[in-house]
């Protein structure tokens, strides 16, 4: 009887877990300021109907690993509107990835989850394996305050157990302005490099900014990977060739175990000293 109970008891605990994961659970839990209120309950979305659920870019969250969302319109006093959007991802690092194309424009950095972007208009931010973003369909400051009210309401509600990639730490955070994180093509068509039209296999990797330097990294499953990319353009498959890019001239390109550096400098200084840190 006890082993019964206790069977029940953990499917039980296991629903429960499932139910707190969905996005749109999650999103219903919020609770908005006097004066706001949901017109409709969170809509919903998995697999293919994320297609449904936002206007264009579902391609890029499943080429990163989708699993569910859930969106999240709301009304306010004057016609204000605010819409809350939760992305569940296969892994933490398919969270971070969305998130780091962010990186773009005019922003300041928070600390909402385990990283935030705020815009003039909405927040961003990672938390676990989930991606949150937060609009105000205006710029008042009445408005954009519950933003910030619901963006922290909700990153309350995620866990903090995620990381980038681990071999994301191979690349030095000395002076380091972004790290963007890819996970294919449309990932990577969706960053401005300057390093477009270059020969490789694009399957997983980042672009990083340094002053003076813009570095592309390309990450491959094994070492005779790599040096099968590397041969497109130098077939003898040394640790370092190059290779040109339109408006930018040579760009420097270098083989570290699974990962393929391509360099853009105008600090030949700076350059060197990631190169060093790299090989460590």
């Amino acid at each position: 009887m006890l082993h019964r109970l206790a069977s029940v008891f953990l499917a039980t605990t296991c629903l429960v877990v499932v139910a707190a994961a969905d996005p749109a659970a999650i999103v219903a839990k919020l609770v908005p300021a006097a004066g706001w209120t949901a017109p409709e309950p969170p809509r919903a979305a998995v697999g293919d109907d994320l297609f449904d659920l936002i206007d264009g870019g579902a391609e890029l969250y499943h080429e990163y690993g989708f699993k569910a969302a859930a969106s999240w319109n709301l009304a306010g006093p004057d016609s204000a509107g605010i819409q809350v959007e939760l992305y569940e991802m296969a892994d933490p690092a398919a969270a971070f990835g969305v998130w780091s194309l962010m990186q773009t424009g005019q922003f300041a950095r928070g600390d909402l989850g385990q990283g935030s972007l705020r815009f003039g208009y909405y927040v961003a931010f990672w938390s676990g394996r989930y991606f949150a973003s937060v609009t105000g369909a205006q710029i008042a400051p009445a408005v954009q305050a519950e933003v910030d009210r619901l963006a922290a309401q909700l990153a309350g509600l995620l866990p903090r157990d995620g990381a980038p990639p681990a071999w994301c730490g191979r690349i030095p955070s000395a002076e380091r302005q972004e790290l963007k994180y890819f996970r294919g093509p449309i990932g990577l068509s969706n960053i401005q490099t300057g390093l477009d039209s270059l020969p490789f296999t694009v399957r997983e990797g980042a672009f990083v900014t340094y002053p003076g330097v813009r570095l592309l990294v390309l990450r491959y499953s094994a070492p005779s990977v790599l040096k099968a990319e590397v041969a497109k353009i130098a077939p003898v498959s040394p640790t370092s060739a190059s290779v040109s890019a339109s408006g930018l001239g040579t760009l420097e390109v270098l083989n570290f175990d699974e990962d393929l550096l391509i360099f853009h400098s105008t600090d030949e200084a700076a350059k060197q000293a990631i190169v060093r840190q790299y090989a460590r």
